[in-house]
């Protein structure tokens, strides 16, 4: 009797995992939630009008020679997007190089520096990136050409 017994339930078993694998699945979701708050995305501005502008070559006598200096100007327009800490000047030289040249605040929107007069000859441009206090990021297009 455990025999028979035994082989029923054997083959009731594997009957239905063999059927029961060819059965449709049939489910029903009929459950819905609604969330308190609107989501939306958020889409980080570069500065605009990036412009190396009123920048200029000084020539001086420092007592024993002349000595020109560039004195470099870059301004923009401040980036409209929430959450601003800051922005990111980099120098990009004509071979493609990169020079982070100052971080500064978020309201300030110009930079000025004196610099030996030889970078004039270089071609380099500028890029402003603006920076976000949740961490994005975003970088301008290139300023015209550095020269005196």
């Amino acid at each position: 009797m455990n025999r028979i017994r035994r082989s029923a339930v054997l083959l009731s078993t594997a009957a239905a995992v063999l059927l029961g694998g060819m059965l449709p699945a049939d489910a029903q979701l009929a459950d819905s939630a609604s969330v308190p708050m609107a989501i939306s995305s958020v889409d980080v501005l570069a500065p605009t009008n990036v412009s190396t502008g009123g920048t200029k070559c000084t020539t001086a006598w420092n007592g024993w020679t002349w000595v020109t200096t560039l004195n470099a100007k870059v301004t923009w327009n401040a980036s409209p997007s929430r959450g601003v800490s800051g922005y990111v000047v980099t120098a990009v030289f004509s071979d493609g190089t990169r020079y982070p040249v100052a971080q500064v605040g978020s309201t300030t929107t110009s930079l000025t520096g004196d610099y030996d007069a030889s970078y004039a000859s270089q071609n380099i441009r500028v890029t402003v990136t603006t920076l976000t206090s949740y961490g994005w990021t975003e970088e301008s297009g290139l300023s015209g050409v550095i020269k005196c």
